[in-house]
């Protein structure tokens, strides 16, 4: 990848990043100059196009691999003339944008917002320029590519999880969103499986699904946002990691007996963590 668009990625991600941080109607510098009832709107708005245009960054990049001919993309048809796309290349950076502010926000120390803009906007830039190498197999850097958007997508899944836990939003909006979010990290990791389209879109409505009945349980449950946002994570990872191996045919005892390990000690730490903090509830 050219030196020039890195520093082109660096620049506009920054300036998208920054644009949010200042404007935000919820909390940035301007925000004291907002009428309420008009926080909500504007503020989904904002992040819609921002996400956008995060996704259309990423789509021009991994568009312009040299071996993207390697990949079957689908055509959006505009009158007479036709344009490929490359939706695989939205999904994390445009979840990771959401998830970023949405974690950010849960901070009301200033600093500690434009900190965490900063290195979430480092982090959106890496996950753009994985894409990229994850395209060619032949690359010294396409294994770390992999392994690095693999962890991308689950630390995603807990900024967006943590997030809905601890604003306590009701169940009829914390249970799709949640539901969402599983459906389209179970999407990215296992269109790797290389299975059927039918099959990997079954897969993901069974995460999507399975998922959004957590998040009506965990709306009751009174844990940190630590908590909150693991126990989903979990389900997610054991659920993915269930589905890849059925998905590769390499479903057998020892990959059961794994997940089934770490399903144990999951269940045995979050049971832990709840009755911890009731005994400190109790306790003050």
């Amino acid at each position: 990848m050219r030196i020039d668009r890195i520093i082109t990625l660096v620049f506009l991600i920054a300036i998208t990043q920054a644009f949010l941080l200042i404007f935000d109607p919820a909390g940035g510098f301007f925000a004291t100059n907002i009428d309420q009832n008009l926080v909500f709107p504007l503020t989904v708005i904002i992040l819609a196009a921002l996400v956008l245009i995060t996704m259309g960054i990423a789509d021009a990049v991994v568009r312009s691999h040299p071996q993207i001919y390697l990949v079957k993309l689908p055509t959006l048809r505009l009158g007479r003339n036709k344009f490929e796309i490359a939706p695989f290349a939205w999904i994390i950076p445009g979840m990771l944008v959401v998830g970023s502010y949405l974690f950010i926000r849960l901070f009301a120390d200033a600093v500690v917002q434009i900190s965490g803009t900063i290195l979430f906007s480092l982090l959106i830039l890496l996950v753009v320029i994985a894409q990229y190498y994850s395209l060619g197999r032949q690359s010294r850097y396409y294994g770390w590519a992999v392994i690095g958007l693999n962890i991308t997508t689950y630390l995603t899944g807990f900024l967006i999880f943590s997030s809905v836990y601890v604003n306590k939003w009701r169940a009829f909006i914390s249970a799709p969103l949640i539901g969402l979010t599983g459906l389209l990290l179970a999407y990215e990791l296992l269109r790797q499986t290389r299975a059927p389209g039918g099959k990997v879109l079954t897969a993901c409505l069974i995460t999507g699904i399975i998922l959004g009945e957590v998040a009506f349980a965990l709306n009751y449950w009174a844990v940190s946002a630590l908590v909150g946002g693991i126990v989903p994570l979990l389900i997610c990872y054991i659920l993915i990691g269930l589905l890849q191996a059925h998905l590769t045919g390499n479903l057998n005892k020892a990959v059961l007996r794994e997940y089934l390990a770490v399903s144990v000690i999951s269940i045995a730490l979050v049971v832990w963590a709840v009755l911890a903090n009731i005994k400190l509830g109790s306790g003050s």
